[in-house]
């Protein structure tokens, strides 16, 4: 917002700009007072800091705005536009910080804006064009608010959170306003002998969409934060803590809220690490630890789009394929199983390699249910087991009496017995 203007005396009355001018000071002053008491709480996110200076700058460069003609023109005009443009510096800067971006030169850039406008005023006779002033403070300002969405858009679909979107639009609506501020001026060009501080309708209406854009931009802001922590202890909730993979309930949530919607397919494979009791007892549990995190990290490279993994219990992990089958399950599987006997952690005294055995059901083999889908794949890890480990299994179906009679025990037959 540029505080240069023309008078309109048909609508001074109703759109008058120090008053509109005051309105803005003290809606920043708010929005700048909920911020830093929200900082106070959330030390961690450093952009709300950076956020709340800001609106604290706005509303210096407001008060300042409105006092035009009775304080000094370099007061109300050029400290002013350069501590607007210094808080659009610092809001620009606290997104980055929010969204995880650091750049070695983020600070200079921030501080850029309100830099150039000055250089410009350094330049007297350019300096004298009203019109000119309100084109560059502009200007400055759509490219701050163009780089804030560009980096939002950018980091949408890593963090999903509502409030993105909702900040994206209300800076292409802000951005129109500008637009439509520096064409409306290039029509109607400004009187730079007759503007002190004028009451013009377009700029009035400037006013009154930047305390909008003030008001709905801290909001989202605060509305960011929660959202975030929000998303952090729901995955938290739903998170193995030593892994990083989803736990037992939320691959359960995930693999019924599948079979509920397309029941005809998918599959689900069953990893279990092989003598993992005797890597704790030889080598310690820490060991222990780092082998299962290994494990997982292989297991987290090699899953497909829209597939669950998980560690689902001990030294199990399980991944549902939904859009899988025997065959294709198997093959992943197989590829899994390599990559896990090629993979040596290293201790100590020496290198330990890790085996894993596994077993694989297929849907079109048991049916929509997960209780059998998963005594299918229980079964077939089993057998796994039985043969020597190190190995993939596949269950296949079979009348029940056979399938019993070649069960090596009658653990594997009632299972068998149930998933069929």
């Amino acid at each position: 917002m540029s505080v240069d203007t023309e008078k309109d005396p048909v609508v001074s009355t109703l759109l008058h700009v120090p008053s509109l001018l005051i309105a803005a000071a003290v809606t920043g002053a708010c929005v700048s007072a909920s911020h830093l008491l929200t900082w106070r709480a959330v030390r961690n996110e450093v952009s709300v800091l950076l956020w709340g200076i800001a609106y604290g700058l706005t509303t210096l460069s407001m008060v300042m705005a409105g006092l035009r003609g009775a304080i000094p023109a370099f007061l109300s005009v050029v400290v002013s536009n350069t501590f607007l443009l210094l808080a659009l510096g610092l809001v620009w800067l606290g997104y980055r910080r929010f969204l995880g971006k650091v750049g070695r030169h983020d600070l200079l850039l921030a501080a850029l804006g309100g830099l150039a406008w000055l250089a410009f005023a350094c330049d007297r006779q350019l300096f004298a064009d009203i019109n000119l002033r309100v084109h560059v403070v502009s200007a400055i300002q759509f490219i701050y608010l163009l780089m804030v969405a560009s980096d939002l858009v950018a980091h949408q679909r890593k963090e999903p959170l509502p409030a993105l979107s909702l900040t994206t639009a209300a800076i292409v609506v802000q951005q129109a306003l500008l637009l439509a501020r520096v064409i409306y001026l290039l029509i109607s060009p400004l009187n730079s002998s007759t503007a002190v501080l004028p009451t013009g309708t377009p700029i009035a209406l400037t006013l009154i969409g930047s305390t909008g854009f003030i008001v709905f931009f801290g909001v989202l802001q605060l509305a960011l934060v929660g959202q975030r922590s929000e998303r952090r202890y729901r995955m938290a909730a739903e998170t193995d803590g030593l892994t990083g993979l989803a736990n037992r309930r939320r691959f359960l949530d995930d693999v019924l809220s599948h079979l509920a919607g397309a029941p005809n397919r998918g599959a689900l494979i069953l990893f279990d690490l092989d003598h993992f009791k005797r890597i704790n007892d030889t080598h310690g549990h820490l060991t222990g630890d780092r082998a299962l995190v290994e494990f997982a990290g292989i297991l987290a490279n090699a899953t497909p789009d829209r597939a669950v993994a998980a560690r689902i219990g001990g030294e199990e992990f399980a991944l549902f394929l939904p859009d899988g089958d025997a065959t294709t399950a198997t093959v992943l599987a197989e590829h899994i199983r390599q990559l896990t006997r090629a993979f040596a952690l290293k201790t100590v005294k020496d290198q330990l390699r890790i085996t894993v055995s596994v077993g694989v059901a297929d849907i079109a083999e048991v049916g929509p249910d997960y209780e059998a889908l998963h005594s299918a794949a229980d079964v077939a890890l089993y057998k796994a087991k039985s043969d020597g480990r190190d190995r993939v299994a596949v269950y296949r179906w079979c009348p029940p009496r056979r399938q019993i009679a070649v069960a090596c025990d009658d653990r594997v037959g009632k299972a068998v017995s149930a998933a069929v």
